[in-house]
């Protein structure tokens, strides 16, 4: 009997680690790029100068009429930057989402299924390597960006 409890105080120990590192995983990439927080006053000036107006788009610029350009104009065209992509993925060992953008890769959810720990959640240079394992089974994921969403699965059986 005293064997079981201790096994699973383990084990209680073991998932309770593994989900509040999924947890800070998750709380770090939401919360740091939250953008700032608007004054009361900064409010009631955007709504006292849309109901002047009549309306709630902000007032017309307008030296844009009177403004004149110096440089040449282009007539080469540029390409916007791609919009970014989010993928889910359901591996056998559990669910990674992963947020692409030219700039950077971001694991936004890694949740293991049951039986399965996380191995591996990290950044890999620009992208996220991903690995869920339990006795019998090895799940991985790579994600990259390379002019485009990039994305490596692996399911191994032990």
């Amino acid at each position: 009997m005293l064997t079981f409890t201790i096994a699973w105080v383990l084990v209680a120990v073991v998932a309770t680690t593994a989900a509040w590192q999924g947890v800070a995983l998750v709380t770090d990439e939401v919360t740091d790029d939250r953008p700032a927080a608007l004054a009361a006053s900064d409010v009631q000036d955007q709504l006292a100068e849309g109901s002047a107006a009549g309306t709630t788009a902000p007032p017309p610029d307008s030296t844009a009429a009177t403004t004149t350009t110096t440089s040449p104009p282009t007539t080469g065209t540029t390409q916007p930057a791609p919009a970014p992509v989010t993928k889910t993925y359901r591996l056998t060992g559990g669910v990674v989402t992963i947020s692409f953008s030219p700039t950077q890769v971001t694991a936004t959810g890694v949740r293991p299924n049951p039986g399965f720990g996380i191995k591996k959640s990290e950044a890999e240079g620009t992208g996220w390597r991903v690995e869920f394992e339990n006795d019998s089974h090895r799940s991985r994921l790579d994600a990259w960006w390379d002019n485009g969403p990039r994305d490596d699965t692996r399911e191994d059986p032990r």
